[in-house]
């Protein structure tokens, strides 16, 4: 069994560095540093969230939208009201506050989608990331995107941005699940092993 648990962790990890390897060499700044962003657990992270989206359709239908912002503000306000688990995900309630969205704010997120560049503003997508990092963190990675030309961010007269993706980071990470299940079998075992 432990021989099975190793040869799926190096699985995974092969997968993951693949990813960040298309990242990097699919990358419009090839600067060392920029480099060195795309490979941090940040950006795989919210790359899974935008694979996500894309997947759920969640930046085209504005109705699945609601559905999920609503979802997304009741888990918040589970997890203000429920100090162990809280505690337990080291997440404080200023922060968790932070990812709420008012009616208004649902409303507008809605609207965005409909615009002639629809996507998702900035600070929206920063409350959904709200779990994952602070809205800084996420500012910083949309920006390592953008820099390696997987995202745009494009400014409205209201100064907000709407960020769009081009689906190729969403389509690396495809290919990185489709890597690890290729290289697991259906009994869990890696392939090959006897």
């Amino acid at each position: 069994m432990q021989q099975i648990h190793i040869q799926t962790l190096e699985s995974l990890r092969r997968a993951k560095t693949e990813f960040h390897n298309k990242l990097c060499q699919n990358s419009k700044n090839s600067d060392p540093l920029q480099l060195q962003k795309l490979r941090s657990e940040n950006v795989f992270a919210l790359t899974e969230f935008l694979f996500l989206l894309q997947n759920f359709a969640l930046t085209s239908d504005a109705q699945r939208l609601e559905t999920y912002i609503k979802a997304h503000n009741q888990q918040l306000q589970d997890l203000i009201n429920t100090p162990e688990q809280r505690v337990l995900m080291g997440l404080e309630v200023p922060r968790l506050k932070r990812g709420l969205f008012s009616a208004v704010q649902i409303h507008k997120a809605k609207a965005n989608l409909s615009l002639p560049t629809p996507g998702l503003d900035q600070a929206d997508m920063q409350r959904l990331t709200i779990m994952l990092f602070s809205p800084e963190t996420g500012r910083r990675v949309l920006e390592s995107l953008e820099a390696g030309g997987f995202i745009t961010r494009t400014e409205t007269p209201y100064q907000s941005k709407i960020i769009q993706s081009n689906g190729i980071a969403e389509g690396y990470f495809a290919q990185y699940l489709d890597d690890v299940r290729a290289q697991i079998a259906p009994t869990g075992s890696p392939q090959g092993d006897t």
